[in-house]
């Protein structure tokens, strides 16, 4: 089945305010990471992890949008 760019945008669109959501969560959490602390590392892994996650979805929107023109 093939999806048009419009359903195509509009899922990425729903699933890029979801992870900003949860990237927005994480990141009013997070209190830096203290020196020699596992779960501080953790923590900061994460929260780069969503950060990494919400470029990735907004340049596949960007990409989107320049092939429907």
């Amino acid at each position: 089945m093939k999806v048009n760019t419009a359903q195509k945008l509009k899922v990425l669109d729903e699933k890029l305010s979801l992870a900003e959501e949860k990237y927005r969560q994480r990141l009013s959490k997070f209190r830096g990471v203290p020196h020699e602390s596992a779960q501080g590392e953790l923590s900061y892994s994460d929260l780069k992890v969503w950060e990494d996650h919400v470029e990735t979805i907004k340049q596949e929107i960007e990409s989107l949008k320049k092939t429907k023109k």
